[in-house]
């Protein structure tokens, strides 16, 4: 006998959603969508995996993080030699040309070896501003003399030395048979990173010089012949004089 059974019927559809539904649901997808998109653009331009580990004091304590983050790339770390406070010719015995000197590496993130992030030399400046002027002139490099004023004077010049000398005026203790010094002299350079603004480097160069003359006028008992300004002098772009 065939069979006349017939499964249940099982629970009615419900009706399409309506339109008004769909309006309102859309306000919600846009507004995911677009902070999926930010989300997205925030991490490209943050990049938590790229870091700058810079240390948080360098050079005789005269320097702080933020001084050299115009330097560095965008993802590196650093090291640092030389000697822990500066050293200079307190006797009779002291070499006159006693300095010292601070260099920092650059170590990339990915990359091979390392490059000089920064190295800044402190000494007395026996040869005197006009003879250093001449010397870096004759080897056909442009050379900038910086306005400082007061008891300083600076030069800057450009590659393959790219740097930034500061002078600061001080009656060096000298052995008595050595050559009088009347300034110390404050060398600051270091090489070209990677993701890092030259125009940036050359001003960091001036202000960093600054900085450690501060802390060499201390040391070298300079007094009040070391009169030093308040801010850095301007270091213009000397590929283009």
């Amino acid at each position: 006998m065939a069979d006349d059974t017939h499964p249940a019927p099982g629970p009615p559809e419900g009706p399409p959603p309506s339109p008004a539904r769909h309006r309102r649901a859309l306000p919600w997808l846009a507004g995911a969508l677009a902070l999926a998109v930010l989300g997205g653009g925030a991490l490209w331009l943050w990049k938590p995996w790229q870091s700058q580990e810079l240390p948080q004091s360098a050079c005789w304590s005269a320097l702080s993080r933020d001084d050299l983050k115009p330097l560095a790339g965008k993802s590196g770390r650093t090291t640092q030699q030389g000697a822990a406070r500066l050293q200079t010719p307190t006797g009779p015995q002291d070499p006159a040309n006693r300095g010292t000197t601070c260099v920092l590496d650059w170590f990339p993130d990915g990359g091979d070896g390392s490059r000089a992030l920064l190295s800044v030399q402190v000494g007395p400046a026996l040869h005197g501003i006009e003879a250093d002027r001449t010397a870096e002139s004759a080897q056909g490099r442009p050379v900038a003399i910086l306005d400082v004023g007061g008891g300083a004077a600076a030069l800057a010049t450009t590659e393959p030395s790219r740097r930034v000398q500061f002078y600061v005026r001080c009656d060096v203790r000298v052995p008595p048979a050595g050559p009088n010094a009347q300034y110390i002299r404050i060398d600051v350079g270091g090489s070209t990173i990677d993701g890092a603004s030259p125009a940036k480097a050359r001003q960091a160069y001036a202000d960093i010089a600054l900085k450690v003359a501060r802390v060499a006028a201390e040391e070298y008992e300079c007094g009040d012949k070391a009169q030093l300004p308040a801010t850095a002098p301007a270091v213009p772009d000397l590929a283009t004089h």
